[in-house]
């Protein structure tokens, strides 16, 4: 349902959960100049209101609605950043006498989104810095963390464009730069300008939930989205050492795949990276970590809305060479079709399995839906998913893995 151009409400009805759950979703370009001040209003949004002046208010007035909860996230897909805000509540069904639970949560996303806590056009500065400090607090945890580091040494390698060489959250730099007026003109921003779309999931009264929601003041807005983003393959490999003092050693590699959500191709590149490194009988646990004993975590990450695949291991510092060669003969393997229809079997049954066992999850059927609303051709639903899946060939995955090219090497190396 439509609401305004660009405003869509999306009704999930399922009687399977006990609670529902309300998502408010922003979903903007991503530009390394705004991520960290989104993620910035993101921290605000789930902090205070001018109703709620303070989090233990806010908090309290949720925990009073039968141990509702408030949270907000963000994520990314290719060039959109995504900032959430996800309230689960009872359903009223299982509420005794008459509270409306519904009508309760409605009208507090209403007051954070449109009374929010400001002075002066700007964020309350007290509140704002406290959330700024605990946000670079967070940022300054993650850069301990040396396999954050690594993945965010291969993706500047890897990538050409600036804001997907950073996290979604930005950096700790960027972060600094930011105050209470910047990150709440950005808000203003992402009310007027963001495509938006509002999940409302489980049991409840369509009537009663539209006629409420259809009342917040949001207007037209024009907004085309890249959904998916497309680097040219370079002849030349990127490669980076860095030595730092610690006992991990990690090696990332970043493969460029032209291979796309919802292109035919995307299945079985999905057979193949299950098949490569995605489960514990893939070929990277098998014969990487277990059989070699080269590596004490070993993993693959591919990216359909950027056409990025990573492998990442951790190693011995001077077991970098091998590994690097294990792991490419391990690639070479399924480009040559060298697997059995065991593993191809056991591959689709684990893709099949989890795909089934996340339609138990409120969080991936809203995702679906907006697969669905996005992605629109591209998407398609649990049923089709599996049928595509079921299809694939053993040709189809060696033609899919074939397309991959290594593009950067980043090295961790541990002192």
């Amino acid at each position: 349902m439509k609401l305004a151009e660009g405003v869509d409400l999306h009704f999930i009805k399922n009687q399977q959960f006990k609670t529902n759950h309300l998502t408010f979703r922003f979903s903007g370009h991503r530009q390394s100049k705004t991520v960290s001040r989104r993620v910035l209003v993101a921290q605000m949004l789930a902090t205070a209101s001018e109703d709620f002046p303070n989090n233990k208010l806010l908090r309290e007035r949720f925990a009073n609605l039968y141990g509702a909860s408030l949270s907000t996230n963000v994520s990314t897909r290719g060039n959109i950043h995504i900032v959430d805000i996800d309230i689960s509540f009872m359903s009223n069904r299982y509420v005794l006498g008459q509270e409306d639970l519904l009508g309760e949560v409605i009208t507090i996303i209403g007051q954070l989104l449109f009374r929010p806590l400001i002075s002066l056009e700007k964020y309350q500065t007290k509140t704002f810095d406290i959330e700024k400090k605990n946000l670079i607090r967070y940022l300054e945890i993650d850069e301990q963390d040396q396999f954050y580091n690594s993945m965010i040494g291969l993706q500047k390698l890897y990538y050409e464009e600036e804001s997907l060489q950073i996290s979604k959250y930005g950096t700790k730099e960027l972060i600094e730069k930011e105050n209470a007026f910047t990150a709440y003109q950005e808000f203003q921003k992402m009310l007027k300008e963001d495509k938006i779309d509002i999940f409302l999931l489980g049991d409840f009264n369509d009537y009663q939930a539209t006629r409420q929601l259809i009342q917040f003041p949001l207007l037209d807005r024009d907004i085309s989205l890249q959904k998916v983003y497309k680097q040219e393959f370079l002849n030349i490999v990127k490669e980076k050492v860095v030595s730092k003092d610690t006992t991990q050693s990690i090696l990332q590699l970043g493969y460029h795949v032209p291979i796309y959500y919802g292109s035919q191709e995307y299945y079985a590149m999905l057979v193949a990276e299950g098949m490569l490194g995605g489960f514990s009988h893939s070929k990277l646990f098998t014969v990487v970590r277990e059989q070699e004993s080269l590596a004490y975590t070993v993993g693959i990450r591919y990216d359909a809305f950027t056409g990025f695949l990573r492998i990442y291991a951790g190693i011995e510092k001077n077991s970098r060479a091998k590994t690097f060669k294990v792991i490419n003969q391990q690639i070479n393997e399924l480009k040559m079709g060298r697997f059995s229809s065991q593993l191809v079997k056991q591959t689709k049954q684990m893709i099949i399995g989890n795909a089934k066992m996340s339609m138990d999850n409120p969080k991936a059927l809203i995702e679906q839906t907006y697969s669905s609303a996005i992605f629109s051709e591209e998407s398609v639903d649990l049923q089709s998913f599996i049928d595509n899946i079921s299809k694939v060939t053993k040709r189809d995955i060696v033609a899919a893995i074939g397309m991959m090219k290594l593009q950067a090497v980043y090295f961790l190396e541990g002192e």
